[in-house]
């Protein structure tokens, strides 16, 4: 069903268009983490779904994003996550509205996450959380805070499921660059 989300959000023939290679999916858990390969060109993306809202994003694959939480810099700290969040089918008139740029109905936004990795592996987050640039994907500087409740959702599913998508990308024995 969660995986019906994906495809919905996306064009009509988008199970054509990409191949499956490992995935969060619990149906009783209304958010997943995916992680799919474009037949076209082969670019790899993360599909980020989330029922309750029927929300879906991507986020293109980089192994720096895969690996975000795995690696503390010289001082045993957490580098600061920055990807960009691609919403298809959105409208526009929301709070984060000038974040990042359009591209029709697809917004692209500009992520700066702050977080930490507790012993137990929990993820936390800085308050306010998420932090963005204004009309550009490649900001200067991330001064705008991410409001909108769907897309901080989004970011947080994202970064809470990796450690699990990176348990079930070996367990399906998946070659990543």
């Amino acid at each position: 069903m969660l995986f019906a989300l994906i495809l919905s959000a996306t064009c009509s023939a988008a199970e054509q268009n990409f191949d499956t290679l490992a995935t969060t999916y619990v149906e009783e858990n209304g958010a997943a983490l995916t992680l799919i390969r474009m037949k076209s060109n082969g670019e790899i993306f993360f599909a980020i779904t989330e029922a309750s809202s029927k929300s879906v994003a991507f986020v293109k694959y980089a192994p720096k994003i895969y690996n975000f939480y795995l690696n503390k810099d010289e001082h045993g700290l957490y580098s600061p996550l920055m990807f960009v969040l691609i919403c298809p089918e959105e409208n526009r008139g929301g709070a984060d509205e000038n974040l990042g740029v359009w591209d029709e109905n697809v917004h692209m936004i500009p992520v700066y996450a702050l977080f930490d990795v507790l012993q137990n592996g929990q993820m936390i987050f800085d308050a306010p959380y998420f932090y963005s640039g204004e009309e550009t994907l490649t900001p200067s500087h991330y001064h705008s805070n991410i409001t909108e409740d769907v897309h901080t959702r989004l970011i947080k599913i994202f970064m809470t499921h990796m450690p699990e998508l990176h348990d079930q990308v070996q367990a399906r024995n998946v070659v990543l660059p």
